[in-house]
């Protein structure tokens, strides 16, 4: 990754403390039930469908005269008792009216709340309030040529998407190509000139990934994108996931290994360039393994329980809105906890306990 502007780290470090994560909270999609279809002859009203609550409406009783049955019920809410509709008017044949499918049950939100890192610029613009969490992962942390996986949520807006100027997070020695990293990609997206929803990440001065390889999203909305990286040490290899799905994979040159060295873990900006990161952040997820594929689809859509084999590192971002610091949430027995430090170069920039709207896409597990 290339780096021209160097300003000094004037971070300040404005508080410590350890609040407690708070409890899921409660949601599901809407749907609708499929109507009955109307019969030939008039006759009475068909009783509604009852209430689903994920998918489709209970299924809607047949109109003795004739009438339609009634429609799958509308769900709303976690609890998914939505209203009945009313049977649609039917001229026909008694019991003609098609029953509605059943509803199913649908995923609760474990979303809870997310960081915002409102006080730094998005776009080109100079970064100067240098909001960022800084987290002290010890011996936790990957170095060298180890396997790892790091994930999170990020919402991204159109103006973000300016090569090396949101910095999204990084950790290793500075100017010595020994950090691993993330940012946002130079050009459009390969053969896509109107998109410019392109990553960039970085190992190590091997390589800084800027080839425009397609996402599968576009630039032009602002969304909520669960980004997940893994270097499988043995086959020297980094592989890029976007919602799930891989869409970068990049070989070192001569199977060259990684010499990561240690240091604080920061996330929203990349001391001391300071190109920083303007968006929220949730659910960040450090692992010393490199995560399967299937692995990473199946879980980057819901919270985690926190003692999952190789996590070292787990942040919800659920403290409460005023805590300068960030719990982390691994369970597992004999883990030593590493909670986030919020920081900033002056105290009134310091990164936020939000509740987004939207909220991140996360369920529970």
């Amino acid at each position: 990754m290339a780096m021209t502007s160097r300003r000094p780290w004037r971070a300040t470090l404005t508080g410590v403390g350890l609040l407690t994560s708070l409890g899921c909270s409660s949601g599901a999609t809407p749907a609708t039930g499929s109507a009955g279809a109307g019969g030939s002859l008039s006759g009475s009203t068909g009783t509604a469908g009852g209430g689903g609550t994920s998918a489709s409406g209970g299924a809607g009783a047949a109109g003795t005269g004739g009438a339609a049955a009634g429609s799958g019920g509308a769900f709303s809410g976690a609890s998914g008792g939505g209203a009945p509709n009313a049977g649609a008017s039917g001229a026909g044949a008694p019991n003609a009216g098609a029953a509605g499918a059943s509803g199913g049950s649908g995923p609760t939100s474990c979303a809870g709340r997310a960081i915002s890192l409102a006080a730094n610029t998005t776009g080109a613009d100079p970064d100067t309030a240098h909001a960022l969490v800084a987290i002290d992962l010890q011996t936790d942390l990957p170095i060298g040529n180890a396997d790892r996986t790091i994930e999170f949520w990020m919402y991204v807006k159109p103006t973000d998407w300016v090569a090396e100027r949101n910095e999204v997070y990084v950790y290793g020695t500075v100017g010595a190509l020994q950090q691993v990293g993330l940012d946002f990609g130079a050009p459009a997206v390969q053969g896509m000139p109107g998109n410019h929803a392109s990553l960039g990440p970085y190992t190590d001065g091997i390589y800084d990934d800027d080839t425009g390889k397609y996402l599968g999203i576009t630039s032009t909305a602002s969304q909520w994108l669960h980004v997940a990286m893994t270097w499988d040490g043995a086959n020297t290899t980094l592989r890029t996931y976007v919602n799930g799905a891989l869409r970068i994979t990049t070989k070192s040159a001569n199977n060259t290994k990684l010499i990561t060295t240690a240091s604080l873990f920061y996330l929203g900006c990349n001391p001391p360039y300071y190109g920083c990161f303007n968006g929220l952040v949730d659910e960040l997820r450090v692992w010393k393994v490199t995560r399967t594929d299937a692995e990473i689809v199946g879980a980057y859509s819901k919270a985690l329980v926190g003692n999952e084999p190789g996590l070292v590192g787990y942040w919800k971002f659920n403290d409460t809105p005023g805590s300068l610091t960030a719990l982390d949430s691994v369970t597992s027995a004999g883990h030593s906890a590493h909670p986030g430090t919020f920081m900033a170069a002056t105290p009134g920039a310091v990164p936020t306990f939000v509740t987004p709207d939207p909220p991140a896409p996360v369920a529970c597990p």
